[in-house]
This record gives structure tokens, sequence and C-alpha cells, in this order.
């Protein structure tokens, strides 16, 4: 009596096991050929295309979301000048503006948490290879607390003006809300200005501007490495070395510097 066979009989084309056939692997050197070449979406050279358009964008978009935030509380609440007055001056500003304060904080945050996706996107626009997870956590996080200290202007502060400008609020209730806005904006503040701009956003600079220069942008990278270096400076202000020209300046030339590299990634992708 002949032997059955657990795959199937002598004559049978199923004879040899499922899990032996080698289609599946040539299926997926034969997918990864496509990739390799030009022109497909997963080829390393069209990512970091893709990724340079919308690096550029993302970055764009933060200049401008800054800049708008600056038009409408400059001369709404003499911003940011007045962030130094005291509450008795600051918050009846705020209240008198209240809807230009609501637009121009609102455009403030958004110009902060625009930082977050640019701080994935822009370590693979440069290639930045075993840096890429240094840079994101450092973009990610000056983004984070950035926007986060500016959110107490959206949610804390308007509440607290308007307690204190109230009618029948007294002496000893002002004394209150002055103390709280104190408190608070120097907690939300050191968040924002410290950690977020002055530290996170400075050493993710220098991780980016370090990349410029090592794929040969010279004098991007060398920009970019100077507008770190200031907003590091401005942690001077912890050890009580104040500068309003450094916290101003070195804003200024971060944007700036945000706005060359932005024209950089959008050229770049053309090539």
């Amino acid at each position: 009596m002949p032997r059955v066979k657990v795959f199937g009989s002598a004559q049978s084309p199923k004879a040899v096991p499922p899990w032996r056939t080698r289609k599946p692997r040539t299926v997926m050197i034969h997918a990864a050929a496509i990739a390799a070449e030009p022109g497909h979406p997963l080829h390393p050279a069209d990512q970091r295309r893709s990724a340079a358009r919308t690096g550029a964008l993302l970055l764009a978009g933060q200049f401008i979301a800054m800049w708008t935030a600056f038009f409408i509380l400059a001369p709404a609440i003499n911003w940011p000048a007045s962030l130094g007055e005291p509450p008795a001056v600051i918050l009846p500003l705020i209240r008198a503006h209240a809807s230009a304060v609501f637009l121009g904080y609102l455009s403030y945050i958004i110009h902060a948490l625009l930082l977050i996706p640019a701080a994935a996107i822009l370590p693979v626009a440069l290639g930045m290879g075993p840096q890429q997870r240094t840079s994101l956590l450092f973009g990610g996080l000056a983004g984070f607390a950035k926007a986060l200290g500016i959110s107490r202007w959206l949610f804390v502060m308007p509440g607290l003006a308007t307690a204190f400008t109230a009618p029948g609020a007294s002496i000893a209730t002002r004394s209150a809300i002055s103390v709280v806005y104190q408190a608070f904006n120097a907690y939300a503040g050191g968040i924002g200005e410290i950690l977020g701009v002055g530290l996170f956003a400075g050493i993710w600079t220098l991780l980016l501007s370090a990349a410029l220069l090592k794929m040969g942008a010279r004098m991007l990278g060398i920009f970019g490495m100077a507008a770190g270096l200031l907003l590091l400076a401005t942690l001077l202000s912890v050890v009580g070395i104040e500068s309003p020209v450094l916290l101003t300046g070195s804003g200024i030339v971060w944007q700036l510097w945000t706005l060359a590299l932005a024209v950089k990634l959008w050229r770049s992708r053309l090539s």
C-alpha cells in the first residue's frame, strides 16, 4: 500500500511545504528595488526633498505667526516692553485691549506650536542621521515650553485683568491679584522664556547649525551658531544679568535665521 505523504502525493504539484517557497522573499526584494529607484516616494532623496518642502513651509508659517503677533500686540499694549511693567499698569491695558491681546497671543502660540512639527521634519530634511532624535527632543521641548509659557496670556491674565479693573475691587483684592500675577508670570515666564527660548531653542539651533555646516552651508551654519549662542546668552538672567536688548535682539536674529533656513530648504527641494 503506498505511503501517504503529508504535503500531497507524488503526483501532487503541492508536495513542497508552503513555508519553503521563496516567492515572498522575491517580492520583498523586488519591492525594495523599486523603492530604491529615484522618483519613488520611499527613495531617500525624495524623502529629503519632501521634508525640505514641509520644513520650509513650517518655518515660514511660524515666522509669519510671530510677526503677526508683534504687529497686533505692539500698538495695543506696547509689547514686549510692557511685559516688565507692574500689574497696576499692564492689567488695565490687557482689559482695555482684550480682543487685540487674545488675537495677538493666539498668533504667538501658533508660532510656538509650529516649532514642534518643525522639530520632527528638519532633521530629516538636513540628513542629520544619528542626531535626529536629539534634535527632535530639544526642538519639541522648545516649542512645547514656549507654548506653555504663552498660554498664560490667553487663559490666566485676562481673568486677572478683569478682576483687577472691576469697579468694586478693593485695595486688598487688587494687592492679592498683583501677587498672583507676579508669581504666575515668573513661573510661566521662566518655563517659556528661560527653558523654551534660552535653553531648548538655543541647543536645538546649534544642532541644526552643525548639520548645516556638515552639509556645506557654511554661511547659514555660522549664522545659526551665532543665533543659538545669543539665545543661550539670555540664560544669564537666571543669575541676575539681564539685558532687554539681548533678549529682544536674540529673538530677532533667530527669526531672521529661521527665514533664511526656510529659503534654503525651499530651494533645495528642487535639486
